[in-house]
């Protein structure tokens, strides 16, 4: 039976129309021609569309300026309209405050700071006035400031690059200020002063050096925290500290530490250097798709909307920026090689190398390192066969909405994030915290004063974190002596306790006031 069609020309034209339609021909593309100007030969293939490398740059700002144009317009700028005053198109108003940009020498953050210098959204910081009649376009921001954080203390087999990252910036020439931390500094008392001198501002009172800081036993399910000495020996420095903290956890626990380190630096830097109003991180579309799975398999659900989105407003006023959320690691992979930086970015951050290396068991099994890593591998691996995969996670975790609010929420201490509410009790229902052993309990340690137990102000992710290891009950019990925390953790902590106190107080002042209940 004939399905109906009529050879063209044929037919008359009812019976043409009336004849089931063909089905419409697919243009073939030429590969080898750049699909966006149609003219010159194509040199790189991104989401199966080939650019040449005109086109290529163009298509990366492009979708650059989508996350980063938005979040810095006014309602007055551009048009009367509210949907094109925020439009990724126009080229934002200048900002009342200076940029804080972070450099981690990957692809990412790399690419980002070429973005911003060439397309002169960064100034020099010297006041100099713009000629617009000569084409000059004013900087979004009179001065930038880049910070490099080096954690090659704590990683076996990492290279020290703080200096040859400082080199590269100079070399830039581009009126940049400069600010190269360590991640050992967490435990420098002086760390502030030594930002201020960089400002140009003056140093604090010696007296109002911290001297004290807090400890934690580890072997214990509520954390119990102790005030200890920061220098308790002449011969410890804070590398050792942090060594010392890295080791008492256990290996899955490490990566999430040293990212809650970073973002302390650099929630640190930006509070201490005056005139900072934006904070700038590279974090690309695969690193975000690997934080979105690693985050809610670790129970970081909660606060996890708030750590992925694209622009977030903290309560003191920093806006925290993520401009190269839609760019995959490939493509600024891609820009940096275009641009001839290949011999200076370095993608693989190896935080799964701080510490020593887990144990094994009897089958060879064990010694996993962190979920990070796991993650990591896992979309590394099959974006290779699906190119969609990262996408497909982004756009979903886009769909994620914060429940809480997040400016009256408390904040865990470590993270600095929301807590989610009863962390401790759904941990308590939903993991075993303690088993009962054959050895003899362990007297709790002297260290210093017992001030409060860590454990009930943490949120749930950062409860996983510092939980001990209680599957191996020997090993728990061979070490028994409080590990020194990082001085942040110690003085969030303190501000809460303060907030406690300062209620109270509040309270007992308007007693007389209060109606009672009948």
């Amino acid at each position: 039976m004939s399905c109906g069609n009529i050879p063209e020309g044929q037919g008359t034209a009812e019976e043409e129309q009336v004849a089931m339609p063909r089905r419409k021909q697919v243009r073939r593309v030429d590969k080898n021609t750049c699909q966006r100007c149609k003219i010159s030969k194509s040199m790189y293939i991104v989401r199966n569309v080939t650019f040449c490398k005109p086109c290529f740059e163009t298509a990366v700002f492009g979708r650059f300026v989508k996350l980063l144009h938005p979040p810095l317009q006014t309602p007055q700028s551009g048009s009367s309209s509210s949907r094109n005053a925020v439009s990724h198109a126009i080229r934002p108003p200048r900002q009342a405050g200076d940029v804080l940009i972070a450099l981690s020498s990957g692809a990412g953050s790399t690419a980002m700071l070429d973005l911003l210098l060439s397309r002169s959204y960064v100034g020099r910081g010297d006041g100099a006035v713009t000629d617009k009649t000569k084409g000059e376009k004013e900087p979004i921001w009179g001065k930038g400031w880049v910070v490099y954080v080096e954690f090659a203390g704590v990683l076996d087999g990492v290279e020290d690059r703080l200096e040859d990252v400082k080199g590269w910036v100079e070399r830039l020439d581009k009126g940049l200020g400069w600010i190269g931390v360590r991640a050992e500094d967490v435990f420098d008392g002086e760390l502030k002063n030594r930002l201020r001198d960089i400002a140009g501002l003056a140093s604090q009172d010696s007296g109002q050096e911290v001297e004290d800081t807090i400890a934690i036993d580890l072997k214990d399910a509520d954390l119990p925290l102790f005030s200890t000495p920061l220098s308790s020996a002449s011969s410890t420095t804070p590398l050792d500290h942090l060594r010392k903290l890295i080791a008492s956890l256990p290996p899955p626990s490490r990566p999430a530490l040293l990212s809650n380190i970073l973002s302390s630096l650099l929630t640190l830097i930006s509070q201490t250097i005056p005139n900072i109003s934006h904070l700038l991180r590279g974090e690309t579309s695969t690193r975000q798709a690997q934080r979105l799975i690693s985050g809610t398999a670790s129970g970081r659900g909660w606060s996890l909307p708030l750590e992925l989105s694209a622009a977030r407003k903290d309560d003191d006023g920093l806006v925290r920026l993520k401009p190269m959320k839609d760019l995959s690691v490939k493509e600024a992979a891609v820009y940096c090689n275009l641009k001839g930086f290949n011999g200076f970015t370095r993608n693989d951050r190896r935080w799964d190398a701080a510490g020593p290396a887990g144990k094994r068991d009897a089958r060879g099994k064990g010694g996993v390192t962190s979920l990070e890593m796991l993650t990591e591998q896992f979309i590394a691996g099959l974006s290779v066969t699906h190119p969609s995969t990262v996408s497909t996670i982004n756009r979903t975790g886009d769909k994620l909405v914060f429940p809480g609010e997040a400016s009256n929420s408390p904040t865990c201490p470590v993270c600095q994030l929301p807590v989610d509410p009863s962390a401790l009790e759904w941990k308590s229902r939903s993991a075993l915290t303690s088993l009962p052993t054959k050895t003899n309990p362990v007297a709790s340690p002297s260290a210093g004063e017992n001030t409060t137990p860590l454990a009930p102000l943490l949120c749930y992710a950062c409860l996983t974190t510092f939980t001990p290891p209680t599957v191996n009950a020997r090993t728990a019990s061979t070490q028994n002596e409080p590990v020194p925390l990082p001085l942040w953790i110690g003085e969030n902590v303190a501000r809460q306790q303060g907030n406690v106190v300062e209620r109270a107080t509040m309270k007992d002042q308007i007693k007389d006031f209060l109606i009672q209940d009948a």
